[in-house]
């Protein structure tokens, strides 16, 4: 993913989330960037979607960034994703830009 662009993830799940509480963590050099929360993720039986706005990304620095899933059903039970490792790639113009 660029650093200012607005990527849309989408992840696989092999289990259904449908009415767990969910985070999707983005961590770079040990600081959390972003945490989506259910308002923010689609979510089907299959998968997760989220989308990253310029300012997400651009709060990113350039190298790798570490993602993981959490989630928690009404019953308690809990659990995490793998953390996955995804780079963000430099650009050559920093900041937010309009149409």
């Amino acid at each position: 993913m660029r650093r200012g662009s607005t990527p849309t993830n989408t992840f696989d799940v092999d289990i259904d989330l449908t009415g767990a509480t969910l985070f999707i963590t983005y961590k770079q050099k040990g600081q959390t960037i972003i945490e989506k929360t259910n308002p923010d993720i689609t979510v089907s039986s299959s998968s997760l979607v989220v989308s990253l706005s310029q300012e997400d990304t651009l709060a990113m620095c350039e190298g790798m960034v570490e993602v993981q899933i959490r989630y928690v059903f009404p019953n308690g039970q809990a659990d995490a994703s793998n953390i996955m490792r995804v780079p963000a790639e430099r650009i050559l113009k920093d900041g937010v830009i309009y149409p």
